[in-house]
């Protein structure tokens, strides 16, 4: 009987198991938690609690089978190091490494257990990190046939059927995330209210991940593999299966609308294409004619759906162009109402683009005057709220807010922009002047570095850019150790108020990640964890092109390349997103089986 391209008659290997079922049972986890803000954390959200549901039981769940995939670790370690080669324990190196950066990140971190056990919304603390590197060094060992990838590619469906489900309803505009019987599941009655946050714009799709973005990164994973395994496998009772799985893939990443899954996607194509050359130009007709099929499926799907799939499409060549453009004279200041805010020994002065409205207390009283010195009025309006008539100052208005610090009473004037709160200042019968959110205490409003490469590129790629110019200048603060796991929103420049006005339209947003999967390393565990992660990374891609770049590719290698194009897909997809739980898991065990897949690769086919 012939083999099948992805089933072998071998013995089962059991060590293999626990690495599929985190994988299937993943997406499932889903549990409403609460979580209560105190210190810096209050100080950053102005609010007490906080509720989320994709985080903390699947990081718990993670902890578990990791604890079991070290307890098997120790009590087979004979037979799972066994042949263990030069390139593995280079990995192990480089895994030490990162994990010493990350404990040492951890342990001197200005925000210990936030680093120790992860944001509220994310979970992934060092804790979790270090199941990552538990998870990928223990899927490595324990592949040994494709009678694993067959048990892998099967968790892999359920991952993305649940997904497909999910993402069709959402798609649709009926979202059964937000229906009553998951609520009934998922919320604990201690919490109550319903799942409310989670609702995107109808025709995206974001499945069981924590936004559509993540989704993404999922499909450049399972797409690439899929894809490369149903164009090879000969047995229809296999082929089907991953056909099927390979459109349910596409269509996860065309309802995403995910520019990062499109990149993603197309760098693992266009290392297919280099891995397949010669393959590729023997069939050409055949290439074109299912390029060109599929072509007419997608066009066709998005025309009827009224552009939904596509409508992202051309913000990404919006940014690709404005990344090319001459930006150095740009001043996101000629873009926003106020221009400055700053305290003067009389008091405050708000400048605004033709004007400034300068704030003072006169008689016990706060007096608004303009550039002039001529009074301007403002008049209390039903809700409270001190608005003025004055065309200069017509975006501008102030709410009084009584409030305590300590056993001292206090009062404070918001200023809100379009009725959002922008700044708050201090006042008494004396003095008034801008101060730090909810405090007494003076605020200086300072305009962070900024990277000169992406000044005027600030809302290219839906914002990341405003993010990575402002993060990039702290690089050289962590080239050793990180801020800590997790702690990426504690080190950005959050009092950035006019930043963010111009990028986001309010100066209230907490930026609580990078967008970018290799800043967020950098920040959070240093610029040496992050070579060490490259390492890993850059030194499995370069063994794929070594072991299956050649002339001869069997059925082993043609497994290996499948695999390395899904680590490359996120790897790709990982410059425009960082990183979960679920969507971590996932490129860990990959990385895993393309690791083992290479091991055994070369001691049974090229005797490397």
């Amino acid at each position: 009987m012939e083999k099948g391209f992805i089933w072998e008659r071998k013995k089962k290997n059991w060590l293999f198991f626990p690495v599929a079922l985190l994988l299937a049972v993943m997406p499932f986890v889903i549990r409403a938690t609460q979580h209560f803000l105190s210190g810096d954390l209050y100080r950053l959200f102005l609010v007490n609690r906080k509720t989320e549901i994709f985080s903390q039981y699947r990081a718990r769940f993670l902890w578990i089978m990791a604890a079991v995939m070290l307890v098997l670790l120790l009590v087979c370690c004979k037979k799972l190091f066994a042949g263990i080669d030069r390139l593995g324990w280079f990995y192990f190196a480089a895994c030490g490494v990162f994990l010493l950066c990350l404990v040492l990140s951890a342990l001197f971190s200005d925000h210990r257990d936030t680093a120790l056990w992860g944001m509220y919304d994310r979970a992934e603390g060092m804790v979790t990190q270090i199941c990552y590197l538990i998870l990928f060094l223990y899927t490595a060992l324990s592949y040994r046939s494709a009678q694993d990838l067959k048990l892998l590619m099967a968790a892999m469906g359920i991952l993305i059927a649940i997904n497909a489900v999910m993402g069709i309803s959402q798609f649709a505009g009926h979202d059964f995330m937000t229906s009553d019987w998951v609520n009934n599941l998922v919320v604990p009655d201690e919490i109550g209210g319903k799942i409310s946050t989670l609702q995107f714009e109808k025709a995206k799709m974001y499945g069981t991940a924590n936004h559509y973005n993540y989704l993404g990164s999922i499909a450049a994973m399972t797409f690439p593999v899929c894809t490369v395994l149903a164009l090879f496998e000969k047995r229809w009772k296999f082929r089907i299966p991953l056909i099927l799985a390979a459109l349910l893939s596409l269509m996860l990443l065309l309802g995403s609308t995910s520019r990062a899954g499109l990149i993603g996607v197309a760098a693992a194509m266009v290392l297919a294409v280099i891995f397949f050359r010669r393959l590729l130009l023997r069939h050409w007709k055949l290439v074109l004619s299912a390029i060109g099929g599929l072509l007419v499926i997608t066009i066709g799907v998005n025309l009827i759906l009224h552009n939904a799939i596509f409508e992202r499409i051309p913000m990404l060549f919006d940014d690709i162009r404005t990344i090319f453009s001459d930006t150095s004279d740009f001043d996101y200041k000629d873009y926003i109402p106020i221009r400055s805010v700053e305290n003067t020994p009389s008091g405050a002065v708000i400048t605004v683009q033709k004007d400034a409205l300068s704030l003072s207390v006169e008689d016990g009283e706060v007096v608004f005057r303009d550039q002039s010195g001529q009074e301007v009025p403002f008049t209390q309006n039903d809700d409270g709220v001190f608005v003025t008539q004055n065309p200069a100052f017509a975006d501008l208005s102030f709410r009084p807010v009584k409030s305590v610090e300590g056993n001292t009473p206090y009062t404070y004037l918001r200023l809100l922009y379009n009725g959002k709160q922008l700044l708050q200042f201090y006042y008494d019968e004396t003095q008034v002047y801008l101060a730090e959110i909810d405090s007494t205490d003076p605020m200086t409003l300072e305009e962070p570095p900024i990277a000169g490469f992406l000044k005027g590129k600030e809302l290219i790629g839906s914002m990341r850019g405003y993010i990575w110019s402002r993060t990039i200048p702290i690089l050289p603060d962590y080239l050793v150790l990180g801020a800590g796991p997790d702690c990426f929103l504690y080190e950005f420049p959050q009092d950035d108020i006019l930043g963010k006005l111009y990028a986001y339209g309010t100066g209230s947003i907490v930026v609580d990640k990078p967008h970018n999967l290799y800043l967020q390393i950098f920040v959070n565990e240093g610029g040496i964890a992050l070579l060490a992660f490259l390492a890993v990374c850059v030194s499995y891609l370069w063994d794929c092109f070594r072991l299956y770049g050649g002339h001869r590719q069997n059925r082993n290698g043609l497994r290996g390349i499948a695999v390395g194009l899904g680590v490359a897909g996120y790897l790709f997809a990982g410059f425009f997103n960082d990183s979960t739980v679920m969507t971590s898991t996932m490129f860990w065990i990959l990385l895993g089986v393309g690791v083992g897949m290479n091991r055994q690769y070369r001691k049974e086919s090229v005797g490397l």
